[in-house]
């Protein structure tokens, strides 16, 4: 025999105390358990939405990154669509997508928008939606330089006309 038994797991003296103890190990095992479970669900989170912003600029806050994140860790668990937003140096070009990206590139210094959403976002809210936020939205967040919060604007009018609270 590999393994000796010395004796209970847990020892008591009544009954009772043995009951209490027993509940309380329970507990432990059992918040143990939901607090690995919560800190798996963040980190898968965090891995999902990681590619969802990138800032070839570095013109973006590490708390503006770390909320367009959030946001697009919101619309897939909500939406069940995924973000893929760029602020680029360089011209805006539209990469390849699956149906279910909504892609959004900005050049703040050429003031160049790009955005593309996929077919059935684009069949519920429209194209000229699509247009607007490309074409007419950013204009005077550009001309205030404050085109960081006409993003920020944008993106809660469409969480709003998505149905998001």
């Amino acid at each position: 025999m590999l393994f000796r038994s010395k004796g209970p797991l847990i020892q008591a003296e009544s009954g009772g105390e043995l009951f209490l103890r027993a509940m309380l190990l329970i507990t432990v095992v059992v918040l143990v358990g939901v607090a690995f479970w919560y800190q798996i669900g963040a980190n898968l989170r965090e891995i999902n939405s990681r590619g969802a912003v990138w800032d070839e600029a570095g013109v973006l806050t590490k708390d503006q990154r770390e909320a367009l994140r959030d946001f697009a860790a919101a619309l897939r668990e909500t939406h069940g669509l995924k973000l893929q937003l760029q602020v680029r140096n360089n011209p805006v070009a539209l990469p390849e997508l699956d149906t279910k990206t909504l892609f959004l590139g900005i050049n703040p210094e050429t003031r160049q928008v790009l955005v593309e959403f996929p077919p059935l976002l684009r069949k519920a809210l429209g194209e000229d939606y699509m247009y607007r936020l490309q074409n007419e939205h950013f204009a005077p967040y550009f001309e205030r330089g404050e085109w960081q919060q006409g993003l920020a604007d944008g993106l809660a009018q469409l969480w709003v006309d998505l149905g998001g609270h």
